[in-house]
């Protein structure tokens, strides 16, 4: 979801779903990792969710896994947020940051029929699972520049297998950077000079230059080297 979009969809919400909507952006946390959260899993001394447990299916559980029981930063837009709505929120048993009116547990149809699916309506956006929220923070973290590992463990996902699968196509130009790097390594080293390959002046084609060492009786002895491309010379 490109960021006009998210701004949008959070102009478009209700007061009482918007800091969700916000969180979930802005956090990567699952849905029902969302609705689980109490306010005790928020340090705010650190600016970070604990994200240890979930509410699915009408019930909390513990996450299964290693990697999904993990700490996520917050922005300090969103810890403010939260400090806001922490004023507001409805009180109830289970001490939930995302609850309903009455302080219980929110259900999933509810989140998504009475607050997410309307504010999407509302700002004539197309219809997008809540799930890709989750989504767009990873295609954040990526614009971002974070490494791959670090958006593996925020995302809370088993290995750097998983994300690289899902996330792996966001990352362009990953290829050409290495490449060009390894370029620069064979063909470019260091306190060599920068010699434009069209300045190079060859009485006839009979005449050798040095490349790399070895003689070549051919301008175009290596078919890489293209003008108006740089390489360099010793």
């Amino acid at each position: 979801m490109p960021h006009p979009e998210i701004q949008a969809l959070l102009a478009a919400t209700d007061p009482r779903r918007r800091v969700v909507i916000l969180t979930a952006v802005l956090t990567g946390l699952r849905e029902g990792e969302l609705l689980g959260l109490p306010w005790g899993d928020i340090d705010w001394q650190n600016r970070q969710i604990y994200v240890r447990q979930q509410y699915t299916a009408g019930r909390f559980s513990e996450l299964k896994t290693k990697a999904s029981r993990r700490r996520v930063d917050l922005p300090g837009e969103l810890a403010q947020e939260l400090r806001r709505w922490r004023l507001q929120c409805p009180p109830g048993a289970h001490d939930l940051v995302f609850p309903t009116g009455a302080g219980n547990p929110e259900s999933h149809s509810n989140l998504l029929n009475r607050g997410f699916y309307p504010a999407l309506r509302r700002a004539g956006l197309r219809k997008i699972r809540f799930h890709d929220l989750r989504h767009t923070y990873a295609s954040l973290l990526i614009a971002n520049g974070e490494h791959p590992k670090r958006i593996q463990a925020l995302m809370g996902h088993s290995s750097i297998n998983v994300t690289m699968d899902v996330y792996g196509h966001l990352m362009p130009g990953a290829g050409d950077e290495v490449a060009d790097r390894l370029g620069a390594l064979v063909f470019r080293p260091s306190g060599s000079k920068t010699v434009a390959v069209d300045e190079l002046e060859l009485a006839d084609d009979a005449q050798a230059i040095v490349f790399n060492g070895g003689p070549c009786r051919s301008r175009t002895c290596d078919q890489r080297i293209k003008s108006p491309l740089l390489y360099r010379l010793s």
